[in-house]
C-alpha cells in the first residue's frame, strides 16, 4: 500500500538529511558558498506549502490518510454487496497509522532499539507495540465464525479473488544472493480489495513517472544543501563529537550510507538469511494449509507460528548476536548525542533550496498536483 506521494517525498528529505543523497559534495570557493547560502529569500514556496501539506500538523497528515482508507474500504463494501455479500469496512483505531505519537521518547529509542537494524530480533513485542493490534478487531469476524466452509471460501474468494486470479498478479523472482527463485506481487491484488486499491492508487504511476522525471533535480537540489556551509559546520562539529566517542566518519551521510549494510550483513551471518526466518509450512500443500486454518483454534495457531520461531532460533549464537545488537544500540546513542539540532538546521536549510525547486520547476510539479487531485 502506497502513503500519498507527498509524505513519501517529505520523507525523502529527512533520509536525505541522513545521508540517502551519496558521497557529501562540498562547496569549492567562496562564490559557491555564497550562492548556496543565498539559494532563496525566506518566506518563498516550499514543497509542503506547494502540495498543501503542513509538517507541523501530523494529525492533519493522519486525518487525510484515514479519509483515504475509508473511501477504500467503502469501494470494498459496495463491490462485495454486488457479488451477494456482506462485508464491514475496516479501519484501524485512532493513532495506528504511525503519524502522531506525542508519547515518542527518540533519546529512549535509541538506548533500547539502536538504529532497529538487527534489535528488533528477539524484542518484536516491543517493536510491533501489540497492544495497538490487539484493538483492532475486525468487524467482519463474528459473521465468518458463523459461515459454513463453503460460505467463507466464497466470501474470501469475492474479497481476495480466487486462487488463479491472484497467481496472475505474482510474477517469479530470482534471490541474488542464494538463487532462490520466490513469487512476489507489484499489482494491487485481486478481487474486490484489489479492485479497490486500483481503483484508489492506479493512477498514482502517472505521478511516479513525473517524480522520476524530476529525479536528477531533485538530486541536485540535495547536494546543495549538503554543500551549504550551514550544514558542512554542522557534520564538522558532529563528526568531532562522534570522534570523541570513538568513532571517525567524516559527516552524518556518510555514517548513514555505511552502516545499515555492515549490521544487515553480520546479523545475516549469525542469524540466517530472512531473519532466520523459516517458512513452518514449507512442504505442505494449499489445501493442508487452507485445512490447518480452518480446523484450528487461534490459540493453536499462535502456539504453531510461537514454536515455530522458537525452532528458528535453537541455532543462533545469542552472545554474538547481543554483542553486535549492543554495538549498533552504542553507536546510535553516540550519533544522537552528538547531533544536537542537526536535523532542525537542515530542514531550515533545505526549505530555502525546496522554494528555488519549485519556482524552476513549477509546470511540472502543478502536473503532479493535479494528477494527485490538486
Amino acid at each position: 500500500m502506497r502513503k500519498p506521494m507527498i509524505l513519501v517525498l517529505l520523507l525523502a528529505f529527512l533520509i536525505a538529511a541522513c545521508g540517502g543523497g551519496g558521497a557529501e559534495p562540498e562547496a569549492t570557493d567562496a562564490t559557491d558558498a555564497t550562492d548556496a547560502t543565498d539559494a532563496s529569500s525566506p518566506g518563498e514556496e516550499t514543497l509542503a506549502d506547494f502540495f498543501g501539506y503542513s509538517e507541523e500538523d501530523p494529525e492533519a497528515a493522519e486525518a487525510e490518510y484515514r479519509e483515504q482508507e475509508s473511501r477504500i474500504q467503502e469501494s470494498i463494501r459496495v463491490c462485495m454487496a454486488e457479488a451477494g455479500f456482506e462485508y464491514q469496512p475496516i479501519l484501524p483505531p485512532e493513532g495506528s497509522f504511525g503519524f502522531v505519537d506525542e508519547e515518542f521518547d527518540e533519546g529512549e529509542w535509541v538506548r533500547t532499539q539502536g538504529f532497529g537494524i538487527t534489535t528488533w530480533y528477539g524484542n518484536e513485542d516491543a517493536v510491533t507495540e501489540p497492544e495497538r493490534v490487539d484493538e483492532w478487531v475486525d468487524p467482519n469476524q463474528e459473521m465468518l465464525e458463523a459461515m459454513s466452509e463453503s460460505e467463507s471460501q466464497a466470501w474470501y474468494e469475492a474479497l481476495y479473488g480466487t486462487e488463479e486470479e491472484q497467481m496472475e498478479d505474482m510474477v517469479t523472482e530470482v534471490d541474488p544472493e542464494t538463487g532462490e527463485e520466490y513469487q512476489v506481487s507489484y499489482g494491487y491484488g485481486a478481487g474486490c480489495q484489489g479492485e479497490a486499491y486500483e481503483a484508489e492508487y492506479g493512477e498514482q504511476q502517472a505521478t511516479d513517472d513525473l517524480w522520476t522525471e524530476l529525479n536528477p533535480e531533485m538530486e541536485a537540489m540535495y547536494e546543495r544543501v549538503q554543500a551549504d556551509p550551514r550544514i558542512v559546520e554542522l557534520d564538522e562539529e558532529w563528526s568531532a563529537c562522534m570522534a570523541e566517542a570513538g568513532y571517525e566518519y567524516e559527516s552524518m551521510s556518510q555514517m548513514q550510507e555505511t552502516i545499515y549494510q555492515d549490521f544487515q550483513t553480520r546479523f545475516d551471518e549469525i542469524v540466517g538469511p530472512n531473519g532466520g526466518y523459516a517458512d513452518p509450512f514449507e512442504g505442505w500443500s494449499q489445501e493442508e494449509i487452507d485445512a490447518f486454518f480452518e480446523e484450528k483454534t487461534q490459540e493453536e495457531i499462535d502456539a504453531f507460528f510461537a514454536e515455530a520461531e522458537q525452532a528458528s532460533q535453537e541455532n543462533v549464537d545469542m552472545e554474538a548476536l547481543g554483542a553486535l545488537q549492543q554495538e549498533e544500540i552504542d553507536l546510535a546513542v553516540a550519533d544522537f548525542e552528538c547531533r544536537g539540532d542537526y536535523y532542525e538546521v537542515y530542514q531550515e536549510v533545505s526549505e530555502d533550496y525546496e522554494a528555488e525547486f519549485v519556482e524552476q520547476n513549477r509546470e511540472i510539479l502543478e502536473q503532479i498536483r493535479e494528477a494527485q487531485g490538486g
